[in-house]
């Protein structure tokens, strides 16, 4: 009997450390909405993989598609679940005002002085800058030996340089190109844009091409209309040049002059939880380091200083933010197109028919 139980009790003893035995704690895991392809490759090896090898903190990958509703006006009411989200600055600043993402302060979060690191206009109440990526005019390098186009006025002059021209199917970009190409300084198109006449201003700039103009609106289109001699110049992304470019048929030249561009941020969508997680990976993220590595594999300019001299020198003088391509540049004013974009689109696209 004393055996029996010996055994009773020690059967009850395992049982009960079975039920008091702590569950193992699920790793954590935070979410971040952002962009596929090449980007989204970029970001996995740059980024992600060595966040979690550092934190020990999983990522959950969206891929948001430029699609940001679900944040800004969710059709249940209730905001997606992503901790952190990749972001232009116009949807950043709609949100920001509406208290769909949290303030971001780049001192607090990653060090006094920091922000003067930062490219001016990659700094948002609710975002810190990552990737400055730009659109250039991009050329035939096949056709122009001779001379080569080196102004935006010469993209608008079909005398000297004869061929179709490419453009974005959209106002957004064409109208800044067309002021800048006339000798508009960067700093007043907008003021220009604003005022009576300045959209006509415009308008007429780019009737010189019309004739010539075939439009595009993915970005891979450019690459493939100047492949395939449907074109001798278009506006492009510049990137998408100066990765290495598989299946090129024809050599392309770029022309900087005046470049346009834009940044994508990282913010923190309110109310989403897991806040000190999102906080820790926005600060990796935007290490100068992380921002060199991201900036190495996509041909994108880092928003940091810190983070361009960390890129390589053979890389560096080449990207979108190296003084020579850069000094003439104009940022896309996002808060210009969310104003008037629908009604100067109308207008373009009537403009584009006619």
């Amino acid at each position: 009997m004393t055996g029996y139980f010996k055994y009773i009790c020690a059967c009850c003893s395992l049982v009960l450390a079975l039920h008091l035995k702590p569950a193992r704690a699920q790793a954590p895991e935070i979410t971040v909405a952002t962009w596929g392809g090449v980007y989204g490759e970029a970001l996995q090896a740059a980024v992600f993989k060595p966040f979690t090898r550092a934190t020990g903190i999983g990522i959950r990958i969206h891929h948001h598609g430029s699609n940001f509703q679900p944040l800004l006006k969710p059709a249940n009411g209730h905001p997606a679940d992503w901790q952190v989200v990749d972001i232009e600055r116009g949807p950043l600043t709609r949100g920001c005002a509406e208290g769909v993402f949290e303030k971001l302060d780049a001192e607090e979060l990653l060090g006094r002085g920091t922000s003067r690191d930062f490219v001016p206009g990659t700094l948002h109440p609710c975002g810190i800058g990552s990737m400055i990526w730009s659109q250039v005019i991009a050329y035939d390098a096949t056709i122009f030996k001779k001379r080569l186009p080196r102004t935006l006025a010469d993209f608008f002059d079909l005398n000297t340089f004869p061929g179709k021209r490419g453009l974005f199917a959209g106002a957004e970009g064409n109208l800044e190109i067309a002021l800048m190409s006339d000798g508009v300084p960067p700093e007043d198109v907008y003021d220009i844009l604003r005022k009576p006449g300045g959209v006509d201003q415009a308008l007429a700039i780019l009737d010189k091409i019309r004739p010539a103009a075939v439009f595009w609106q993915g970005g891979e289109e450019p690459e493939q209309f100047l492949n395939d001699g449907r074109v001798v110049m278009t506006t492009a992304y510049a990137a998408r040049f100066l990765r290495p470019r598989q299946g090129a048929r024809r050599p392309a030249g770029l022309l900087w002059s005046h470049q346009l561009w834009r940044t994508t941020y990282w913010a923190i969508p309110a109310g989403q939880g897991r806040s000190a997680d999102a906080l820790r990976f926005v600060s990796f993220a935007t290490d100068a380091a992380r921002l060199a590595e991201l900036s190495t594999r996509l041909w994108f300019g880092p928003a940091r200083q810190s983070g361009f001299e960390a890129v390589p020198p053979n890389i560096r003088e080449h990207l979108p933010t190296a003084r020579a391509q850069f000094h003439d540049s104009l940022q896309i004013d996002s808060g210009f197109w969310d104003e008037f974009g629908p009604q100067i689109d109308a207008r373009f696209q009537s403009w584009r028919g006619g």
